[in-house]
């Protein structure tokens, strides 16, 4: 019986090592739902095409992930046409939010910073309403 006992206990440490792993301090496993381009282009409707104020090239998506019984929809922008192969559609991601802010872990060190547009509470019997 006691030989067990260090085997149990080491095994134990271990699983929970590998648990912890799994995701990282403070950050929670969400999924993308929708992934939304938004247009940029100038919107001037004056006389002058000179007098319009200068466009950015700026891209910008609105990426709409489900972490537990809320969807929360952040904008992304970057100065070039890209975005990260790991936002996708039904892809799984590593989320932490604060109180404005959305953080997305992606592979290593790399984080992406995005405004909360809105955050929408789901309505199921999944997801009761806490009183």
């Amino acid at each position: 019986m006691k030989k067990y006992v260090p085997m149990l206990l080491l095994a134990v440490v271990g699983l929970a090592v590998y648990l912890q792993a799994g995701v990282k301090r403070g950050y929670q496993t969400a999924t993308v739902i929708t992934i939304k381009r938004l247009d940029t282009a100038s919107r001037f409707a004056g006389g002058n095409p000179s007098d319009a104020p200068m466009h950015a090239d700026e891209f910008v998506y609105e990426v709409a992930i489900q972490l537990e019984c809320t969807n929360y929809v952040g904008r992304y922008e970057s100065a070039i046409d890209y975005l990260p192969s790991a936002i996708a559609p039904n892809r799984e991601v590593d989320v932490h939010v604060e109180k404005h802010w959305m953080y997305i872990s992606l592979n290593g060190d790399r984080k992406i910073r995005m405004g909360i547009v809105r955050q929408v509470r789901i309505r199921s019997n999944k997801c009761p309403v806490k009183s």
